[in-house]
């Protein structure tokens, strides 16, 4: 018969791979989004996700639309809208939204992601905010 000692390392190993598998999820969506708005701009800003999935590479991509006149269908904003600084791999909690059309419904998404996002698809995670360009006096 062979006696096995318990090893100091199995709590250690145990540990690792619990960190291992807590880094293998998605981020939750961004919180507490905002908007500003004047004639053709918007800035938004949000909080980190409640969850990052356990990683520190959390970034965020932004999807522009705009409403239809009935409110019944959207269409994607088109080139001439401009994402300062960009609209995808955001590493900050904000970004201006410039060249829009006045008098315009649109609404905006702002998705959080991070390394293991494109591995797994259990849905997006996003914050959504409507806004109408001159709303703001």
């Amino acid at each position: 018969m062979v006696r096995v000692e318990p090893s100091l390392e199995w709590p250690e190993l145990t540990k690792a791979k619990r960190k291992q598998q807590r880094s293998r999820r998605l981020p939750s969506a961004p919180r507490n989004a905002i908007s500003n708005v004047n004639e053709t701009s918007v800035f938004l800003e949000w909080a980190v996700p409640e969850e990052t999935g356990g990683r520190r590479d959390v970034s965020y991509n932004i999807l522009c639309r705009k409403i239809s006149v009935d409110s019944r269908h959207y269409e994607e904003c088109d080139s001439t809208v401009r994402f300062l600084p960009q609209h995808s791999g955001l590493r900050n909690n904000s970004v201006m939204v410039a060249d829009l059309l006045a008098h315009t419904n649109y609404t905006f998404e702002v998705e959080a992601i991070n390394g293991v996002s494109e591995l797994t698809n259990p849905g997006r995670q996003f914050v959504s905010l409507n806004i109408t360009t001159n709303q703001a006096g």
